[in-house]
């Protein structure tokens, strides 16, 4: 594989960063500055204090900064392309010009400033904190005097769309805070995270500043919402913004006001007052009493994200009960086996009302024509882990590596140009059914909230890696990587893991310095891994290492212990839910994190994906190859090949008589399908006939 070659500048930032810690160490938080939450006992490290050295993460993380952030801002500032930057440039006065994008538009922006920050903290190049600085001049210009910033409405003419996409003239756009469809509340959100970040890994607040003065607003217009808020609030991140203020800034109005939101959200009827169904947006029912998840995955998600936070800052026992029903319905009949969230391009509620990307009916899991946009996806792993947050259960950290390795990193292709909106779970050229992108990553989406997404998200993959609370250490992700951070007693905990994860199961932790007294490493023992074995310096730990858990391995460490952690990657065939009609008599294949497919192109001439059968003992062998998709483990193996003939004119037949073939096939990584070229694809396949 290839490591993470460190470039200069970052190597001697990498040297101090885990070395001494010193004052930039205090200054910064995690993903989310959760230090003084009193609701969550598992506390997020700082983003500086891991540092992904070798394999799977490094590299990913390599490219980011290379590659995915600087051609992000290239789509960003481009006029001609996104428009994004200009459409501040142009609020702000500096130049003359309409709007142009859609009305969340500003809020990918911020989303994309995050990443740079997180490229920022990386690589602590200073061309990426001098760009930060220039764009949030300009933000900051382009804000009114009272704090409001949407520039699709202060501009208030130009076009909805692109130019090389069908462009919709707007005379006049409307005023703010009036139509819940503009985004308002999204892109505020974004604003308010982003800075928050921003200002943890630069110490600046000329970001921060721009949040508060709009934090602001929103508390003074909203904390006694107007009777028509239900038509107002819509794609819910100020949530999780305002709650990330309040930890940062320690102002409480940002936490009241999130609660309050919380509080009304669900009150303002069946539908909107142009007869839409409020299921659209999780606005039917308050969310105490909601049962299920409903409506538009993306807003579904990032609402029980904030609402995860709420509880996180107040303890609500209402909220967590809530959250957890909801979980459990997405779990038990609403989540693909990649982690992904939101069946359906168009679709019903139970309730009988019409919604879009969005969750639908338990066990209506289709395949080809499936929605799984890469925000809602990214949505469940960051509700996951806030989930998570709230008491060690290895069953939300599963589900958020699961996400992580499959449902979101398909989103974007190797080379880190190209970009998945929707992520079905399978493809074969000519069906009527395929989904949006038809089975082809692009190089822009015209609706373009996912790119930023999954970049900032790999941009702070380290923050992931572990987390600390009363006990000790907790070792999330799995990875090569090097720790140096604080534990709740304020002792420093220095650690190195080494592993060819996710390709091997084999893991060493060594650790490198810690005050001589008794605390845990709490070691993630995923629900994939039977058989997991442990040593510490050679010597096997006779204990139960029970599968979808976290093992405590409690002892007085000193510099030098080496724990070493093998979890068993066995391929293993994974069936559906007998409920679920289009996986019925089929298998997926799943080693350790990874998903598995079939891609048309690693098949024999003239085999069709729908041909292949897997038998039930089939043994797939893992090989890892170097130079296939970057660097993978593939599955190879020996499976049924049904012949079968043309089936051009026909709905139905006879079945063939003829016995299946026998060939070899290989299966790759899910995320890496669609990297070299169109290709039918699966995840699932039929379970040959005994």
């Amino acid at each position: 594989m290839n490591g993470f070659k460190i470039p200069a500048a970052f190597a001697s930032f990498l040297l101090v960063g885990l070395t001494i810690g010193g004052l930039a160490h205090a200054q910064t938080h995690g993903l989310i500055n959760n230090s003084k939450s009193p609701y969550l006992p598992l506390k997020s490290i700082d983003l500086s204090a891991c540092r992904w050295t070798d394999g799977f993460w490094a590299d990913k993380q390599k490219e980011c900064v290379e590659v995915m952030v600087p051609n992000l801002g290239r789509l960003m500032d481009d006029p001609e392309i996104i428009h994004a930057f200009d459409n501040f440039r142009v609020a702000a006065g500096l130049e003359k010009g309409e709007f142009r994008g859609w009305s969340f538009t500003d809020g990918d922006f911020y989303k994309y400033v995050e990443a740079m920050a997180g490229g920022y903290e990386l690589s602590k190049d200073p061309r990426i904190d001098q760009r930060m600085d220039e764009i949030i001049e300009v933000i900051g210009q382009a804000q009114r005097a009272d704090g409001y910033i949407h520039t699709m409405i202060q501009i208030g003419h130009g076009v909805q769309g692109f130019r090389h996409e069908k462009e919709q003239k707007v005379e006049n756009f409307g005023e703010p805070f009036t139509v819940g469809g503009k985004h308002e509340f999204y892109n505020f959100g974004h604003l308010m995270t982003a800075a928050c970040v921003h200002y943890r890994v630069t110490g600046k607040t000329n970001f921060l500043d721009i949040a508060k003065k709009a934090a602001d607003l929103l508390y003074a217009k909203f904390k006694n919402p107007p009777k028509n808020f239900a038509d107002i609030d819509w794609n819910p991140p100020h949530l999780m913004g305002l709650v990330e203020l309040y930890r940062t800034t320690g102002d409480k109005r940002y936490l009241n006001l999130a609660v309050t939101l919380v509080n009304v959200r669900g009150t303002g009827g069946k539908v909107t007052k142009e007869g839409k169904s409020r299921d659209e947006s999780q606005k039917r029912i308050p969310i105490r009493k909601e049962t299920e998840a409903v409506g538009h995955a993306g807003h579904g998600n990032y609402l029980y994200s904030g609402v995860a936070d709420v509880y996180g800052e107040t303890g609500d026992p209402t909220l967590r009960d809530a959250l957890e029903r909801i979980w459990r319905d997405v779990t038990t009949g609403k989540m693909y086996v990649t982690g992904a969230t939101g069946q359906n391009h168009y679709g019903l509620t139970k309730r009988h009302e019409l919604v879009s990307e969005s969750y639908g009916e338990s066990y209506y899991l289709p395949n080809i024509n499936t929605y799984n946009e890469t925000c809602a996806n990214i949505g469940n792993a960051m509700w996951n882990w806030r989930m998570f947050l709230t008491g060690g259960e290895a069953r939300f950290m599963d589900i958020t590596e699961l996400v992580f390795y499959n449902s979101a990193l398909s989103g974007i292709s190797l080379d880190g140009k190209q970009y998945f909106y929707t992520n079905p779970l399978s493809y074969i050229m000519g069906d009527p059914h395929n989904s949006k992108d038809d089975g082809k990553r692009s190089d822009f989406l015209s609706v373009f909230c996912c790119p930023p997404n999954i970049i900032r998200t790999i941009a702070e993959m380290q923050g992931y890696a572990y987390t600390t609370s009363e006990k000790g250490i907790w070792v999330n992700l799995y990875g090569s990587n090097a720790l140096n951070t604080k534990q709740a007693d304020g002792s420093v905990l220095k650690l190195t893991q080494k592993t060819d994860y996710p390709w091997d199961g084999k893991i060493a932790i060594t650790v490198d310095a810690a005050e001589q007294k008794e605390f845990s490493m709490m070691l993630r023992i995923p629900a994939w891994a039977e058989g997991a074995n442990l040593k510490v310096n050679g010597q096997n730990v006779r204990a139960e290492l029970r599968p979808g858990s976290y093992f405590d391995l409690r002892r007085k460490w000193s510099a030098g212990d080496v724990v070493q952690l093998d979890l068993p990657m066995k391929p293993e065939l994974i069936e559906g839910h007998p409920f679920i009609e289009e996986v019925k008599g089929q298998v997926a294949v799943k080693r350790g994190p990874l998903v598995y497919c079939l891609e048309a192109v690693d098949l024999p001439k003239g085999v069709k994906v729908y041909d292949v059968a897997l038998p039930r003992n089939i043994e797939l062998k893992p090989r890892f190859d170097d130079n296939l998709l970057s660097g993978i483990t593939v599955l190879e193996g020996e499976a049924d090949i049904r012949q079968e003939p043309d089936w051009s004119d026909q709905l139905y037949r006879k079945l063939p008589s003829k016995e299946p073939k026998k060939a070899m096939i290989r299966l790759i990584p899910y995320y890496a399908w669609a990297n070299r070229g169109k290709s039918d694809m699966t995840v699932w396949m039929p379970l040959a006939r005994d």
